[in-house]
C-alpha cells in the first residue's frame, strides 16, 4: 500500500474529504446569524453563498494538491502527507474567506474577518483536519496478508498532537471571545486577562502531563517493538513488562506467551533432531506441525548411497561388561561415527543394537553421494583408531568395526502408522548393503562397497578391486 498515491484514492473516498468543509459551512454560518452581531444582519442565502463559494475553492485546492503532490517524501507515510496537504488547503481557503468578507462587508471591523479566519485555521486546518487523517489512515491500510508497511507512524506523536489541538484550540476560542466581550462593552480587559491567564496555564499543564504520558507510551511500545524484532530474529528467550493495566499490557502478555511457546518449540525441534536426523525433523516439523498437513505414510523412489557399520565381536564383549559400562563404551564410540556421518553429509537412519546405518544422496547428486559415503567410512576407520588409543590408555576394551556401503534404488519416506512412525530408506538396496558389511571382516577389508558404488566414486576416489562374493540371500 506504500506504493500507492493520493492520485489513487477512490472516489467514495474523496467525497467523504471534501464534504468535510461543508462542516465549516454548516457552523460558521450558523454562529454568523445566531451570535455574531456584524453577520446576522445579513440575509442567510447571502452568507451561505459567500462560504459556499470558498468550500467549492477548497474542494478544488485540495484536489490540485493531491494531483500535483501525489508521492509523500522519504520517511512519511502517504497518510500523513495526505494530512498535510488537507490542513495547508484549509489555512488557504481561509485566507481566500478573509479576502471575500472583507470585499463584499468592508464596512465589517476587522476582528469580525479575523474571527473568520480563526474559524477556519481552528475548526477546519486544527479539528475537522484529524477526521481526514483518520480517513486517509484508514484508506491506506494493508489488506489482511500483504507486507506490513515499512513507515513507522509514531503513536506518541498522534497523541501530542490531539491533546495539543484539542486544548489549544477550544482556549484560544474562549480567550478570543473573551476579548470580543471586552470589545462590546459587556466586561473589564482584567477579566479577558484573567480568562487568558487560566487558558494558558490548563494548556501548559495538559501537554505537560500529555507530554510525560506519551514518554511513558513511547518506552512501552519501544520495549514491545523490540521483544517483536528480537521474536522476528529468532531470539525467544525474552520477558518484557505486562504490568500495564490495558491494551498494551495485553499485548506485552501475549507477546510473553508467544516467545514462550516458540522456545518450547524450538526445544521439541532440537530434542526430536535428536531421536531422528535434523533435517528430517525439521522438514516434519515444517510440513506437518507448522502448517497442518496430514501425516502421510509411505515414501517415493530414490537412488541414494547406503552405508552399515557394525562392530565385531561385541556379543561376546558385552556378556562382560557392566550394563552401565556397556551404554557408555557405546554412546561414546556412536558419538565418533555420527560425527563423521554428519561431516560429510550423511543422515543417520537408525541405530541397531551395535550398528549403525546412513544414508547418502537424499538431496544431492548420486556421483556425490556415493564418494561422501566413501570419505565417511574412511573418517569413521580413523576415528575408532583414535578411539581405541584412548580406550588403552584408560584401560578400556577396544573396539573393532566393519563398513559395507552400496549404491542402489530405494523408497525413503514414512513407515509406521499415524500413531508410530519413522523415516527410512527400505528395498532390496538396503539389504545388500547389510551383506557386503558382513563380509568386511578379516581377511578382506574392514572397508567394502559394490561395483556400483565404485562405478560412480571412482573419478574422485581412488578404489581397488577385492573380489567377487556370493552373498547370503542374494
Amino acid at each position: 500500500m506504500e506504493n500507492m498515491t493520493l492520485r489513487e484514492v477512490d472516489a467514495l473516498t474523496r467525497l467523504k474529504l471534501h464534504a468535510l468543509p461543508l462542516i465549516a459551512v454548516g457552523f460558521l454560518g450558523f454562529y454568523g446569524q445566531i451570535v455574531c452581531p456584524f453577520i446576522n444582519s445579513i440575509a442567510l442565502t447571502q452568507v451561505m453563498g459567500g462560504l459556499g463559494i470558498v468550500c467549492v475553492i477548497q474542494i478544488i485546492v485540495r484536489e490540485g494538491l493531491f494531483q500535483t503532490f501525489p508521492k509523500p517524501r522519504e520517511g512519511t507515510s502517504i497518510s500523513r502527507h495526505g494530512f498535510y496537504l488537507s490542513v495547508v488547503s484549509w489555512f488557504f481557503s481561509g485566507l481566500v474567506a478573509v479576502v471575500i468578507h472583507a470585499n463584499l462587508y468592508p464596512e465589517f471591523p476587522l476582528e469580525s474577518h479575523g474571527k473568520l479566519l480563526v474559524g477556519y485555521w481552528a475548526l477546519g486546518g486544527g479539528i475537522l483536519s484529524q477526521f481526514e487523517f483518520i480517513k486517509l489512515e484508514h484508506y491506506f491500510r494493508a489488506p489482511e496478508g500483504e507486507a506490513p508497511i515499512t513507515i513507522l507512524e509514531r503513536i506518541t506523536q498522534r497523541l501530542m498532537e490531539g491533546y495539543a489541538i484539542f486544548t489549544i484550540v477550544p482556549t484560544m476560542v474562549m480567550v478570543l471571545m473573551a476579548f470580543r466581550f471586552v470589545y462590546e462593552g459587556y466586561t473589564v480587559l482584567g477579566v479577558a486577562l484573567e480568562v487568558m491567564f487560566l487558558g494558558v496555564c490548563f494548556v501548559a499543564a495538559a501537554l505537560f502531563i500529555a507530554w510525560h504520558y506519551g514518554l511513558a507510551l513511547r518506552r512501552d511500545c519501544d520495549h514491545i517493538l523490540k521483544a517483536l524484532e528480537m521474536v522476528t530474529e529468532g531470539y525467544y528467550d525474552i520477558r518484557i513488562d505486562a504490568s500495564r493495566s490495558d491494551e498494551l499490557g495485553r499485548v506485552a502478555s501475549g507477546i510473553n506467551d508467544m516467545a514462550k511457546g516458540l522456545m518450547l518449540r524450538e526445544h521439541i525441534r532440537d530434542a526430536f533432531g535428536r531421536f531422528v536426523n535434523p533435517e528430517v525433523a525439521e522438514q516434519f516439523l515444517d510440513e506437518h506441525a507448522q502448517n497442518g498437513h496430514p501425516v502421510k505414510l509411505g515414501g517415493q523412489r530414490k537412488q541414494v548411497t547406503i552405508l552399515l557399520s557394525d562392530l565385531r565381536d561385541f556379543t561376546q564383549l558385552s556378556e562382560n561388561l557392566e550394563p552401565e559400562v556397556l551404554t557408555k563404551l557405546l554412546n561414546d564410540y556412536f558419538s565418533e561415527m555420527v560425527d563423521a556421518i554428519r561431516t560429510h553429509g550423511g543422515m543417520v537412519d537408525k541405530f541397531m543394537g551395535d550398528a549403525v546405518m546412513a544414508v547418502f544422496g537424499l538431496a544431492d547428486e548420486v556421483e556425490s553421494s556415493a564418494a561422501d559415503a566413501i570419505e565417511t567410512a574412511v573418517e569413521m576407520r580413523r576415528r575408532l583408531r583414535l578411539f581405541n588409543d584412548r580406550q588403552r590408555a584408560e584401560g578400556g576394551p577396544v573396539l573393532e568395526n566393519g563398513i559395507g556401503i552400496h549404491l542402489g534404488e530405494v523408497v525413503a519416506g514414512y513407515i509406521g502408522s499415524v500413531d508410530r512412525l519413522e523415516y527410512t530408506v527400505i528395498g532390496p538396496s538396503v539389504n545388500l548393503a547389510a551383506r557386503i558389511e558382513n563380509e568386511a571382516r578379516a581377511p578382506n577389508p574392514a572397508i567394502l562397497f559394490s561395483s556400483e558404488v565404485a562405478a560412480v566414486a571412482r573419478d574422485s576416489q581412488k578404489t581397488l578391486k577385492v573380489g567377487r562374493f556370493k552373498l547370503k540371500g542374494i
